[in-house]
């Protein structure tokens, strides 16, 4: 008989194992092409009000690349860990490393072509249909599913890079091993090192130390900077606990000297099984936390998005009115909108004053004045200045904007003359609806306005803020409203004002429907992008587990077979293999919930805190009772077939012994 034949009749009686690897490596493929069709989107990314979303999808494109980057090299590691042996044999029948070297290419150039058409097509497939699935939830209908060259050029690439290079290495390391060695492979026990339960303390510490650093730097516009820094900590804070932490659990467990002698079959094999699936552990720790975290941000930002308008919008329609521009009488302006049954409510007009000027960049600066008597009118206030003071008035809905600019006072060129005001009060308030010059104002009193309008050539207009019965019913009149301006300011002469910023940008309407619909749609584009990743997460993970559990299942029968040997019964057994699947499915779990949370906890402080936003919590255990409920599922599956496996196993092999 050839080598050859002798190569092909052991790759038919284990094709267990070839499936196996061809499965591992055809999911790798999905997950990254799935991937590449939101991240390469055409429609997606470029959409206006979704310019962030390739920001957004950075830190979870990351990940799941480092997660391909280990379900790689780990598949192949256990496939070659499996084939050593066989390397040996063929050794001693004289098979040349050459010849070896030829059979492992071979091998897995066939696996490497074979997962990337079957993961591409399973990929292509279920996007397709996560595409219309989710899309359709949401409601928006201007994405479509796309395919294009470069989704499947970037898939190819990097799973051929990242599938060679764990071919290389294992190349070297099988063809560096003698012909016993290979032999023995199965059979040679990992090398454990010694835990240290102070250590697992010290990670312990690194991880709450990171969080509370987290808690306090995460709030303005900059807290986002940190929070690399700190996650980078929290995790190599976790990779300690998860090494070392079991032997101070261990530690703590043996003053009670009954309970620990009870379970000690279970806490050495699970303290010795933690050491070697340190890394496992790791990442699924850290995607179920990414997973959890984004899924409640994001769908806490979509259920609040009509929230977000109204503090955004505080007016439903604001519109800036000139002699010439936007110019349309009242009661057309409520005929537009009652023709549709929205009625106007509340109708307030403000009289402001604009000067424009240039600075050494070629950067037009507004500057926008308001009488003391409107601004006390609309804000329901009683100030009183001097002819030489001002109110800066800054037009945002945050109490720490990032910086303000006058507050040591202002200088109005005037001639060869100056105009200096001194800043009575800074107020930072959302007031108004955001438009082009409104953003920060000068209140100063009605006199002093007289005598500015006197001296600087500016911009007098009025600023129309309007409420509605019913605002998200306003789409068709501000359409309507858009038109009749339109129509009116196409026949009026340019306004002559110098340094003017453009008149499309001055006097556009601002609304509430509007903003509303915008956020929904971004956040709603969001919303599917992370659902999309979070299933990506959630079934990569499990395999994960699985494949651990299930790649040394030969090993676990072994062990039982001892265990009978020495009296433990069945019953015994299957409690002692119910605790340590459950154990090995359900820590991670527990710890990648337990972070997400109390990152959740420390980011909201960047919006008032949970106590401000109690309905995040909600979100939160929206997300992760939905995860748990599915965790457990897929627990309860992998506990009943590893049962059904080993019982299949054992009856197997003590029908043997018997003949």
């Amino acid at each position: 008989m050839t080598f050859n034949k002798i190569v092909w009749k052991m790759a038919k009686h284990h094709y267990k194992k070839y499936i196996f690897y061809l499965v591992c490596n055809s999911l790798a493929v999905t997950f990254f092409f799935m991937f590449t069709t939101v991240y390469l989107n055409k429609q997606l990314v470029e959409m206006e009000q979704s310019e962030g979303i390739q920001y957004v999808l950075s830190i979870p494109g990351v990940a799941l690349i480092i997660f391909t980057i280990f379900f790689i090299s780990y598949a192949h590691h256990i496939f070659m860990k499996k084939r050593r042996s066989e390397f040996g044999l063929f050794m001693t029948l004289g098979m040349t490393r050459r010849e070896i070297s030829k059979l492992i290419v071979l091998e897995n150039s066939i696996i490497a072509l074979i997962s990337l058409i079957i993961g591409v097509l399973i990929g292509a497939t279920l996007s397709r249909f996560f595409f219309w699935l989710l899309l359709k939830f949401v409601g928006i209908q201007e994405i479509l599913f796309q395919l294009h060259a470069k989704m499947f050029l970037y898939t190819v690439i990097v799973f051929l890079v990242m599938f060679f290079v764990a071919v290389g290495q294992s190349l070297y390391l099988t063809l560096k091993r003698n012909i016993i060695t290979n032999l023995k492979n199965e059979k040679i026990t990992e090398n454990v090192s010694d835990k240290h339960a102070r250590l697992g303390g010290i990670g312990l510490l690194i991880v709450v130390g990171s969080i509370i650093g987290l808690y306090f730097t995460y709030t303005g516009q900059r807290g986002g900077n940190f929070l690399l820094l700190w996650s980078l900590a929290t995790f190599i804070g976790l990779y300690i606990v998860l090494y070392h932490f079991t032997s101070l659990l261990i530690e703590l467990i043996k003053k009670n000297k009954g309970y620990y002698y009870r379970r000690l079959l279970y806490l050495t094999n699970i303290n010795y099984k933690y050491k070697r699936l340190t890394s496992v552990m790791m990442l699924v720790t850290v995607m179920i936390m990414v997973t959890l975290l984004y899924s409640t941000i994001i769908l806490f930002t979509y259920i609040t998005t009509e929230r977000e308008a109204i503090e955004e919008t505080p007016f439903d329609v604001a519109f800036i009115q000139t002699d010439s521009t936007n110019n349309v009488g009242i009661d057309a302006l409520n005929a537009i909108f009652e023709q549709n049954g929205n009625r106007v409510q509340r109708h307030v007009s403000v009289p402001i004053y604009s000067y424009f000027q240039k600075d050494y960049y070629e950067v037009v600066h507004a500057y926008t004045f308001m009488s003391l008597d409107a601004f006390n009118e609309l804000t329901s206030s009683q100030f009183e200045l001097k002819n030489n003071e001002f109110i800066y008035f800054l037009n945002e809905n945050t109490e720490t904007p990032d910086s303000i600019a006058y507050d040591q006072g202002l200088r109005i060129p005037s001639g060869s003359d100056e105009i200096v005001y001194d800043v009575k009060e800074v107020i930072v308030e959302k007031r108004l609806n955001t438009l082009s010059n409104l953003s920060e104002i000068f209140v100063i009193n009605d006199t002093e306005l007289s005598r500015l309008k006197r001296s600087i050539d500016g911009l007098a207009a009025v600023v129309h803020l309007i409420n509605l019965e019913d605002w998200q019913d306003s789409k068709t009149g501000v359409e309507k409203l858009k038109q009749t301006f339109e129509s009116f300011n196409i026949s009026m002469p340019a306004i002559n004002v110098e340094h003017i910023v453009p008149e499309d940008e001055l006097f556009q309407i601002s609304s509430r429907i509007e903003g509303y619909e915008m956020n929904k749609n971004s956040n709603g584009i969001l919303f599917f992008v992370t659902i999309f990743l979070s299933v990506l997460f959630f079934i990569g993970s499990f395999f994960l587990l699985y494949i651990q559990l299930f790649s040394e299942v030969d090993k676990e029968l072994e062990r039982i077979r001892k265990l009978y040997r020495i009296g433990i019964t069945s019953k015994e057994i299957k409690r002692i293999i119910s605790q340590e699947i459950t154990t090995i499915f359900m820590i991670p779990t527990l710890l990648g919930t337990t972070l997400a949370l109390l990152y959740i906890l420390a980011m909201a402080t960047d919006i008032g805190g949970v106590i401000a936003n109690p309905e995040i919590i909600l979100h939160f255990l929206i997300v992760g009772g939905s995860y748990f409920v599915i965790q457990f599922a897929f627990l309860f599956y992998a506990r009943k077939k590893m049962y059904r496996l080993l019982s299949t196993k054992l009856a197997h092999s003590i029908d043997k012994a018997n003949i």
